[in-house]
């Protein structure tokens, strides 16, 4: 791909199945970079889209909502709708959870989350409707990797407690209607990984009506798990199932 700016989002024309890649809280398409890459040597037409307020600045960031995260994703997929016939989506993290609330909502032939943050581990997210009142921010210190992870990672260090806010409301839609996703389903995770609660896979296998549906728990990466020491196997799996 020609953009030298891995934030901005790219639509690569293909053949007629139309791949809808959805990026994760605070982060980028960057993020899903090389996994759209992949999807592109196999033929396929590939979306790796932005979200509103995300990729600019952390004021942008601020007073977007979980409404503006699921209208970008509504137009996102109906532009990639106008050029094919298929659509798969597929999502990283807060990714994951918007790529439900389309497949709960609009026609979507296969769905792929990508340690999906349904649920989160961190227990002080039930305070932050209160906390926002009196914190207005949180950070996430950067964490030491390699080059070739860092240069992906391209979101936003600094959070506000209002936009947290916007993402469990956000969680809590996906939870409401997941009796409605009925189409085939890939779910990746990790058991390494510190910011989603598993619980919240069984949550999706339990209650989505699917009767296609392939769970792999990696071993060894983290949350991050499109850039990580096991991408290749992400990978693998992705265009597997898409076949």
């Amino acid at each position: 791909m020609e953009n030298i700016n891995l934030k901005d989002e790219y639509f690569i024309k293909g053949n007629d199945v139309g791949c809808l890649l959805i990026h994760g809280f605070t982060s980028t398409p960057a993020e899903l970079r090389e996994l759209g890459e992949n999807l592109i040597g196999e033929g396929y037409t590939v979306y790796g889209m932005r979200l509103a307020g995300h990729g600019t600045t952390v004021e942008d960031f601020e007073i977007s909502t979980h409404a503006h995260w699921i209208s970008s994703v509504v137009q996102a997929y109906n532009k990639l709708k106008t050029s094919c016939s298929k659509i798969y989506v597929i999502g990283h993290s807060m990714g994951g959870v918007l790529s439900l609330i389309l497949g709960e909502n609009y026609h979507v032939d296969k769905l792929v989350l990508l340690a999906p943050a349904l649920m989160t581990k961190d227990k002080r997210a039930m305070f932050i409707p209160l906390l926002k009142h009196f914190m207005k921010y949180t950070e996430w210190p950067p964490s030491e990797r390699p080059e070739e992870e860092s240069k992906y990672l391209l979101g936003y260090n600094k959070i506000p407690l209002s936009c947290v806010h916007e993402l469990s409301k956000l969680q809590k839609i996906a939870r409401t209607d997941l009796n409605k996703i009925a189409k085939p389903l890939l779910i990746i995770h990790s058991e390494k990984d510190n910011s989603i609660n598993e619980k919240g896979v069984e949550v999706i296998k339990e209650n989505v009506t699917s009767k296609q549906i392939k769970d792999v728990c990696l071993r060894k990466c983290g949350h991050n798990i499109t850039i990580e020491c096991e991408k290749e196997a992400v990978f693998e799996e992705v265009v597997k199932f898409l076949k």
